[in-house]
């Protein structure tokens, strides 16, 4: 006779707690970051440090719920993936440090090349404090190495990352890069 009225869900019955309910979710907010992706360079990053500041807002609260809960933490994250989900994607209940230094991996190669290496001395609310070792400390291309190669690294690698702070060694000495850093320009063959 008329419209069926709404089921409501009673504390008795388990939520729909996979994951599998959230994929057209995500698959339509991947269609906007897209979408966002082609605006104007100046609304783009506006709408970029937006989303920046909710995750950083998010990213509190979450943490400090974690906190809150305590021992029960385990408990809930084991009973519904989601929330499994949204602690891990927020680094809780993880060892920030070995984070930070397992995001600098893909970097270390480089860094030993040169005779050099990074150690991630701490994390803070986002903030990862590093300490340049070996060739690195001192070196003249240090500050390029730590912007282009570390930050970026612990920004791709490392949820939650919002800066970068490095701890100066008062005893390294300033010197030039290791090896030949120069393009020599020859003539082009005949």
């Amino acid at each position: 006779m008329g419209e069926e009225p709404v089921r409501q869900q009673t504390l008795a019955e388990p939520p729909d707690v996979s994951l599998a309910a959230l994929g057209p979710l995500i698959d339509r907010l991947e269609g906007l970051l897209a979408d966002i992706e082609a605006l104007d360079e100046h609304v783009r990053d506006r709408v970029f440090e937006l989303l920046d500041g909710v995750d950083a807002v998010h990213r509190l609260a979450v943490i400090r719920l974690a906190d809150a809960l305590g021992a029960d933490l385990r408990l809930l994250r084991r009973s519904d993936p989601a929330v499994d989900w949204l602690f891990e994607a927020y680094g809780v209940g993880v060892d920030d440090v070995v984070a930070a230094s397992a995001a600098l991996e893909r970097v270390r190669p480089y860094l030993h090349e040169h005779g050099g290496e990074v150690e991630v001395l701490s994390v803070q609310h986002g903030v990862v404090r590093v300490h340049l070792l070996g060739a690195c400390s001192g070196c003249t291309a240090a500050a390029e190495t730590l912007r282009h190669g570390v930050e970026e690294a612990l920004r791709e690698n490392l949820p939650g990352f919002v800066a970068m702070a490095v701890q100066p060694d008062e005893k390294a000495a300033p010197h030039p890069p290791p090896g030949q850093v120069l393009l020599q320009i020859t003539p082009r063959p005949t």
